[in-house]
Formats: C-alpha cells, structure tokens, sequence
C-alpha cells in the first residue's frame, strides 16, 4: 500500500493565527505546510490547529458508520462501516442462522464463498481498515508528539489507537491467528512519513505487526489519560484499553488482558435482567451498559444499507418484513437454562412469552435482541461493559485461577440466570458465555480464530440452512481471505507468490 504525505492547512486556520505573515505558505505550494509549520501552530497557537484537526476526528469517528466505503458505483446494502464487519464475521460462524438464502447481502458470507482475491469482499475489509489507518494518519501527522493541549494531546490519543485496531482487525483476516503463527506474513503497516524507518509496505511478520499495534495502544491510552470525552462515539482511555484488552486475547497474553479489561470497565455495571430486555438495551447509545458505539441520527441513517435492516426483525429491513431473519443457533439456543433471562432475546415458545402477533409469526428461535427505532435511528454499539467481564474471566481461566475466573463471571451470571452457582470455570465455560452474552454483536468470528475452532452446522435438529449445514475444521482458509487482487496490482512489495493459499477440502463433513 502506497501511502503519499500531503498535509492540508484550511486556509481558515490562518485566519485564526494572532502572527501569520505573508511568507507562511511557500509561493510554489500554496495551502501546504510543512511539519515544523504544523508544530508551530499547535505550540504556539492550539486553537487554530484544533480547527484544522477537530472536524478529521469527526471525520473518522463518522466513517466508523459510513455507506459505501468502498465507493461503489453499484448498490451494496452489505457495507455500513465497522456493523458490517461484525455482522459478516457473524454470518460466517455456527452461531448465527439464516432463514432463507435471501437477496445475496452477507449471503456469500454465510457460505463462506467470499474469500477469493476477486471479489468483492476481501477489498472492501482491506479497504476500509486502511482508509481508517490513513486517516488516522492525517490526523497524527498534524499533532507533535510533545503537545501539550488536553484536546490535542486526545486527538493525537485517539488517532494512534484507531490505527492500531485497524491494523489489529486486519492481521486477523489475511493471516491464520497470532499464537503459533508469530513470523506468518501478516499485512503492511501503514505509518506516517515521520515513522518511515517502522512501516512495512509488504507483509509484516504477524510478530511486527502486533508489535506496532501494542505500541500504538499504549501511547494512545498515555494520551488519553484524564482526558474526558464529550459523548460516547468518541475513545477515551477506557474505550482504548477496552480494545487493546481484545487484541491481549488474540496474542495470548493474559496478565494484559486482565489489566485492561479491569481498566475499561472500571465505574460501568452490567444490565439488570430487566434492562437486557428493556427496548432500549441494544440500540441506544445512552444506556448504562454502552462504552462505546455510533450515534445514528436522521442525517447520518442509511435505512436499508445498515445493521438494523438485517438484525432488526420488527422493522421494513432485510431481517425484517422482507423475511430474510436472523436466528440464534438451535443448539447454542437449547444450551441455555430454562432460567437463563437471555433465552427471551429469542422468539421462542419454551419461553412462556405472551408475544405480540407480529413476533408470533417469527419463525423459531429468531432474534429479538434488536428492537425497533423509528426511521432506522438505532444506534450501533461496537463496546458495552459485558464483554470487558468474559475477556477478564477468560483470561483468568486460562491462568488456571478458575475460581477467581468463576468469581468475575458472577458479577454477569448474576444478572443472567439465578440458577448459576459455579465455583469454578474454564475457558471454555467463559467462551460459552460469550458467544451467548455477545450474539450478533460482531465476536463470533474473531473468537474462532484466536481459540483455533472450527465450525459445525451439521447436526441433528440443526436449524441452518441445509444447503450450508458445514463442518469445517479450525484453521481452514475458508474462514480468512485472500489479499484483494487490487492490492497485488498496486503494491509492487508484494508478489503474487505471497497470496494466501485457497482452501481445497469440502466444507460437508
């Protein structure tokens, strides 16, 4: 990936400058400053420079949830931001079931079909963690390391964990998963011309990459220190320990992971039984359990290109009244107690439920986590206080400290199912508490591969699709792409012989 260094001044921002002499742009390059111009400004005139680098982490925060990313000149209902990465990494596991093939958006994702270098798919994953990555960029490019305004020093903050969650998300899809796989080639790391000597423009080791990212994390969060965001669709410290906590369990590393997590959720309490089925649980960026997430409002809804239109099973969209709905996995379904106040996210009649007749005619086991917001306003949580609980109690199983991971567990269990009373729990009672706690919130995937499991859809009383009923084992390529075919045309630093490898087994087993 070819990353050229223009920075752009708006030529409002001199205006602003109480000494900006005729000889501030150069004659040859008017409106291009050069980094000890940018420095100067932010040193000498902080105000100006947040003019200039306010509205890029606006920018950045809003492309979280942008349509189209990919600039298509065609329809793509399936690309609405960071919601369509999880919900494709979702379509692509056991937990999630569809009720008809449907109109072809995430269709080729559910039968893992999308992984080939020509399609649509691997560019538009590459595509949009890079154009992330750059934009984080732009905005670390414009802010010296040594600032010190609160709201810079945050910008600058927020930028460097930005890049290092893009860069994180895409060494998980190019790549079999970090442990085991360390000197792997992983992807490029993107970096500013400042830290030229530290990019990469071919495949990076998985080993440097995740190297770059941990760095990036941490010099992030030292930013973010004490710095008090103005609403939730911004990162603070606590969102950005949050994430690094993620990448902590990809790379096995346990005593971080346990320390972030603690970190992010610090002041947060999980919902109550009563708030988990609130209507507002899960498309309201203001309840209690929300750490972070988009604010969708009437200017920025993409109606039918968006989550709600495919996880909403009450509204217009593609999961809704089009009948393309989204169900809980039968088999993670029936795992649950009977007690298990989670059981009611699912249109079930073991429940007891008194259903509205539309709910009634859904089909069983169908969603109904993602209730309905007037004119597709739901907001889109990408990171609520449940999950830094599993990645703490996780990483205490895997420790061996089972009770002390049983005791973290309850402050969750106790707000799920009363009937739960473990002493002591492995990982893989955590991981089973995850894939039910975290359904449809974008885990499922990513979970796969850093626990190296495979997928079955194939069992009695299966409720998928029979023509995608797989059983696939952990760490086949069909759950990971192949580098975008743009990318071996562009990037002269990697050679086609360095394609990831097409998986040749049957998916029936």
């Amino acid at each position: 990936m070819k990353y050229f260094r223009k920075i752009f001044l708006l030529a409002a921002a001199c205006s602003l400058l109480t000494a900006c002499g005729d000889d501030f742009f150069d004659t040859e390059n008017a409106g291009v400053a050069s980094k000890d111009e940018i420095d100067e400004i932010g040193s000498s005139s902080p105000d100006a420079l947040i003019k200039v680098v306010e509205p890029l982490m606006l920018g950045l925060n809003n492309y979280t949830y942008q349509y189209n990313t990919q600039s298509s000149a065609s329809t793509v209902h399936n690309d609405f931001g960071l919601m369509s990465i999880y919900h494709l990494g979702d379509v692509m596991n056991d937990d999630l079931a569809f009720e008809v093939a449907g109109s072809g958006w995430f269709t080729f994702d559910y039968q893992l079909d999308y992984w080939g270098e020509q399609y649509v798919r691997p560019f538009f994953y590459w595509n949009f963690f890079y154009s992330i990555i750059n934009k984080a960029n732009d905005i670390i490019s414009k802010i010296s390391t040594d600032v010190q305004d609160a709201d810079l020093k945050a910008y600058r903050g927020e930028a460097l964990v930005y890049r290092a969650f893009a860069h994180a998300y895409l060494a998980q899809m190019y790549q079999q998963t970090y442990v085991g796989n360390e000197e792997a080639p992983g992807v490029p790391i993107v970096l500013t011309p400042e830290e030229a000597a530290d990019a990469y423009a071919g495949r990076a080791p998985l080993s440097k990459v995740y190297a770059q990212v941990e760095k990036d994390f941490k010099a992030g969060m030292e930013l973010l220190a004490g710095w008090k965001r103005p609403n939730k669709t911004m990162i603070d410290e606590q969102v950005a320990a949050g994430l690094y906590s993620r990448v902590c369990l990809v790379t096995n590393n346990w005593d971080d992971a346990i320390t972030y997590a603690r970190k992010a959720r610090a002041g947060y309490s999980v919902y109550t039984p009563e708030e988990l089925l609130a209507d507002n649980a899960f498309n309201n960026i203001g309840a209690k359990e929300w750490m972070w997430g988009a604010d969708i409002t009437p200017e920025t809804s993409t109606a039918f290109a968006s989550f709600f239109s495919f996880m909403c099973s009450y509204d217009a969209g593609y999961g809704g009244d089009v009948g393309q709905y989204r169900k809980i996995d039968a088999r993670l379904y029936d795992s649950m107690n009977p007690t298990d106040v989670r059981k009611k996210l699912f249109k079930h009649t073991s429940t007891g439920v008194q259903y509205t007749p539309k709910e009634a005619a859904f089909p069983e086991y169908t969603n109904i986590k993602f209730k309905k917001v007037a004119n597709w306003e739901a907001d889109y949580v990408y990171m609520r206080v449940s999950e830094m609980i599993l990645t703490e109690a996780e990483a205490l199983a895997h420790k061996g400290d089972y009770t002390g991971a049983a005791q973290v567990l309850k402050e969750l269990m106790s707000q799920r199912d009363p009937s739960w009373k473990a002493n002591s729990v492995t990982a893989d009672d955590v991981y089973q508490q995850r894939r039910l706690e975290l359904w449809g919130e974008g885990f499922s995937l990513f979970d796969h591969l850093r626990l190296k499991k495979g997928i079955d859809r194939n069992y009695e009383g299966s409720n998928h699709l029979s023509s995608a009923r797989y059983t696939i084992d952990a760490g086949s390529w069909y759950f990971l792409y192949q580098l975008p075919l743009r990318e071996l045309d562009n990037n002269d630093a990697i050679d086609a012989s360095e394609q990831n490898p097409a998986p040749t087994e049957s998916k029936f087993k």
